[in-house]
């Protein structure tokens, strides 16, 4: 299948799931210290790294200095970038009907083709654990990679789910994969064997899943962004997920990172929404921030916020 959907999105938050808090997040406002010249459609944080996608090419930019970014690299696959993860020194993107690169990363100037696999279908997400890869693909559903030796990916087994494959996201060994309309699993990838799902639901149709992306924890919650609605979906208990709350967004929900009790969700037309998380039945819109272009992605890390919003990825300081 080749159509074209919205992007939906779900992410694992980096906190342990406290039932009875009444702790509740400040509310959020932002000051402008830098932007990064676009396209950008994806974004991730790592470290004082950057790594901004758009069509086809990722590029790394320098942000040890968030007013002046300075760009480093770039490498071009032969398709759409349509997710990515950094993992250590390497970039596992998913390039749709190219399959999955691996990307060196360790000089960002030069970033370097490690190794690929094609897959049989439409990659559209990749997650990664130790020596294991996860790959969202149309054909094969949740496809499992042995990377132990980058530069020859391996194929080591699959699970074919019921509907359209988004995206699969990893937090530890645990591994979330969502399809098109309604389907949420839940992988263990330190168990042995056949790849088997711990645990699977499917969510109310008006309320479809699709792609996701993730900060790691391997216990607390998920959120899905997509469709209008943000899903929090209780995964302390990997093997019974439960759907515990959700909140009916401004725009179209495209990509949401996770931080502490604190969602940012891109918001599409909206712009930057900031989701107060610390009671999961009730998450609560605690700010907004209009970007300029339609917000497609967010990554946080400490104080900084950026926001791909189609020609910029904007840098903000949450106050």
């Amino acid at each position: 299948m080749t159509a074209r959907v919205s992007l939906l999105v779900l992410a694992v938050c980096a906190w342990s799931l406290h039932r009875g808090s009444d702790l509740r997040a400040q509310s959020a406002s932002f000051t402008v210290i830098g932007s990064i010249q676009g396209p950008a459609e994806l974004v991730e944080v790592r470290g004082r790294f950057a790594y901004v996608a758009a069509s086809r090419t990722l590029t790394i930019v320098d942000i040890s200095d968030p007013a002046v970014p300075a760009r480093r690299g770039a490498y071009t696959f032969p398709d759409k970038i349509w997710g990515f993860t950094v993992a250590g020194a390497d970039v596992y993107a998913a390039a749709d009907l190219a399959g999955v690169g691996i990307v060196d990363v360790s000089n960002p100037d030069e970033p370097a083709l490690r190794g690929w696999f094609k897959t049989k279908g439409q990659a559209h997400g990749v997650a990664v654990f130790e020596s294991h890869a996860i790959v969202a693909d149309h054909m094969m559903g949740a496809y499992r990679l042995d990377v132990s030796d980058p530069s020859k990916p391996v194929a080591s087994g699959s699970f074919f789910l019921e509907g359209y494959p988004r995206d699969v996201v990893a937090s530890g060994s645990i591994v979330y994969a969502v399809d098109s309309p309604t389907g949420f699993y839940v992988f263990d990838l330190s168990r042995p064997g056949a790849l088997e799902p711990l645990a699977s639901l499917q969510v109310d149709a008006k309320r479809a899943l699709g792609q996701l992306a993730a900060s790691a924890s391997p216990a607390g919650l998920v959120c899905v962004a997509g469709g209008g609605v943000l899903q929090v979906f209780d995964v302390s208990t990997p093997a019974a997920p439960v759907l515990k709350g959700t909140l009916q967004m401004s725009g179209r929900g495209q990509r949401v990172a996770l931080l502490d009790a604190t969602a940012y969700v891109a918001d599409g037309p909206v712009g930057l929404q900031v989701v107060d998380m610390s009671a999961p039945s009730k998450p609560t819109i605690v700010g907004t921030y209009k970007t300029r272009g339609p917000a497609r992605d967010v990554a946080a890390s400490g104080s900084l916020v950026l926001v791909a919003a189609g020609d910029e990825v904007l840098i903000l300081r949450r106050n």
